[in-house]
Parts: structure tokens; sequence; C-alpha cells
């Protein structure tokens, strides 16, 4: 049984809880104030609004900013996108919305009209324009329905791995935050029996469990962990469970651009490569091109690496738009089995994983 497929939404862990209307809310709870400033204004600057991280369902802010020349639209709209990038940055909120108001051409028929045209983007990459035309009548304002919501993401540097950059990835709605451990040499039922698992022998559904299994072609079992406390613990106590068999690890925590990967052989690590890219606090290190390697890692590292600065250079976007590196441990990861995280396939076709459940170690 899928122990997340049914149930009250609130009831469900952070990773979870995600709502699909979260730009709807932003929108809903950021439209009065716009109305209130074009009553009063006629006009108005652009600000933001800011949504906590996890789980998503915290109080929204206003972020209003000092603006440079109040006469230059577009240089106020982008002093407010690098406060947006600066604030998320610091404090690791997960949604923003730009708002302006500006003259659009109104999708079919082509008209002109007043409109505001609100900007949102999450920290997972996803995005969306909400575009209302309005008009003002003795300080009175009117607006006509929504005449379109789609986007691009443009306040926050995407990883590679964004549809728009890797189309063979499809879009997901949350970043993820996940860890994969990935053995070979010792079969499914000893790997689970290490790791004090149990297989349900049911597939996981739409809504995931906190831990699943599958076997890969190739002699490779991946066990997938969606709750990172739960990662974290088996992490702790993994070198114990590579005696006599091979071993992978690979943590992703999209929304602070993070990812590692690492090679255990015979109950020692061997190698870590990891990535630590612009999200995080400015305290911290790491950044776009942070690549930090221990021991000796795969042969194939040097050539994806090499590959990734190419792909980078070759694409066309300005310095540090886009995190190429955030990709080089998943890249190493899929080079020695053929998997990548996001995308629940393998080189040979579509991978099923089976829902997992703790079990009590035997004696």
């Amino acid at each position: 049984m899928n122990q997340y497929a049914v149930g009250n939404d609130a009831d469900r862990p952070c990773w979870l809880s995600t709502p699909p209307q979260d730009f709807t809310a932003l929108v809903d709870f950021i439209m009065p104030e716009i109305e209130a400033r074009l009553g009063r204004d006629g006009v108005f600057a652009p600000f933001g609004a800011l949504m906590a991280r996890e789980p998503y369902r915290g109080a929204i802010e206003l972020h209003d900013v000092p603006m440079p020349d109040k006469k230059d639209g577009n240089a106020q709209l982008d002093h407010l996108k690098q406060a947006l990038r600066d604030r998320v940055a610091r404090s690791h909120q997960r949604a923003a919305v730009v708002a302006a108001n500006c003259t659009v051409l109104l999708p079919g028929s082509g008209k002109q009209a007043e409109a505001v045209v609100l900007m949102c983007t999450h920290r997972d990459g996803t995005a969306a324009h909400y575009v209302y035309p309005y008009t003002i009548t003795n300080g009175r304002v009117t607006f006509a329905p929504l005449e379109m919501a789609e986007g691009a993401q443009d306040i926050f540097p995407p990883i590679r791995l964004r549809p728009w950059i890797r189309e063979s990835c499809p879009p997901r709605p949350v970043g993820y935050t996940v860890g994969l451990f990935l053995f070979h040499g010792i079969d499914r039922e000893a790997v689970l029996r290490r790791m004090h698992l149990t297989d349900t022998g049911m597939p996981e559904g739409n809504a995931p469990p906190p831990a699943a299994t599958a076997s890969l072609p190739g002699g490779w079992t991946v066990v997938w962990f969606n709750d990172p406390a739960t990662a974290l613990h088996h992490a702790a106590r993994i070198e114990a469970c590579t005696a006599g068999c091979t071993a992978l690890s690979l943590f992703v925590d999209e929304p602070d651009y993070m990812t590692e990967a690492a090679g255990y052989a015979n109950g020692s690590r061997v190698w870590t490569v990891r990535h630590l890219g612009t999200s995080r606090a400015r305290s911290q290190p790491g950044g776009p091109h942070d690549l930090h390697i221990t021991g000796t890692p795969p042969e194939q590292l040097a050539a994806i690496v090499t590959a990734m600065q190419k792909e980078e250079a070759d694409s066309g976007y300005l310095p540090d738009m886009i995190d190429f590196y955030f990709d080089i441990p998943v890249e190493l990861i899929h080079a020695l089995t053929g998997f990548r995280y996001c995308q629940h396939e393998h080189d040979g076709g579509r991978v099923t994983f089976n829902a997992l459940l703790p079990s009590l170690p035997a004696g």
C-alpha cells in the first residue's frame, strides 16, 4: 500500500505538500495591493512578494525596495529582480512575484491595452506570467479577465536539467530534494536486508512514498528516498552496507542547487564529487563552477566536466545564467549506471519502483 496515496494533503510531509495553486495564491494576495496603488496613483512602481519555502503555505509578504530612477521602468524592474534574487539566496524563500504596469498587445486581437503583468517564478525553475488588462475611471480600477497565463523563468538562474535546457527531462512542479543509493555485487534482497527495508511489492503511485526501490539493467539495485532526513540517516551508516560490494550515492537538493555523488567499495568511501551552486547563502562556499572532489573519482568524470564546459560555452547564455555544473554529479551516476534521477528511466527502458517500508533489524 502506498501510504501517501490517499488522505488530506495538509497531513502529508513537506515534500508532498506543494499545492498546484502556489502561483494563484500569490496573485490573489498581491492583486488588491495593485488595485489600491493604481486607484491612488494611477501608476505604480514594480514590487514583489515572497512565500516561505516549506511547506509552501506560509504567510506571503510584500517586498518593496528603494528604486533607482523612477522614469526608467526597465531599470526599476531589473533592480527589483536583483533584490529578490539576493533575498531568496539569504532566506531560501521559495517563490517570488514581480508586478509591473505596462502596455501590452493582447493575444488574439493584437490590440494594445494597459495591463498588470505578474511574473511569478519558483525557486525550482517553474514560472507563469499573468496579464490583467485594466481601465481607470474616476479613480476606480476595473480589471478585464485574465488574458494570458504563461511565462519564462527569468528571476533565478535555472539548472541544466530544466525542460527548456534538456528536453528529455519532463517539467516538474516541485524541486527535488532526494537521496539515492545504488548497489552492485549483491542482490536486491540483500540490499534491503542490510538497509532494514521491506519491499511492499506495490508500485509507487502518483504520490511517491518516502522510500522506493527498483532493479536496473546491468545488475544495479537503486534505493530512492524522497524524505531528506531519512536519506541522511542511511547515509550515516551506508559504509557498513557496502561490505563485499560496490555502491554509489547521489544526493540532490534542487532548491539549493546542490548535488553530490559518492562511491563506496568493501565498506569504505572511495571518492566524492560535490557541487554547491549559486543559491547558497553568501556565507557558504559555492558558485556556478564549484566542484569539490575527494579521493580518486571514476575516469568518466574528466570527460563529463569537459563536455559540460563546452555545452555551457556553446549554449549562447551569458556566464552564470544557467547552473551547468549542477548536473556533473548527476551525469557521473548516469555514466556508471545508466540511470538519471530526473527521468525514472534507464538507458534500457522504463524503471518500475516499488514502495518500501522500514523493518526492524534482526536480533
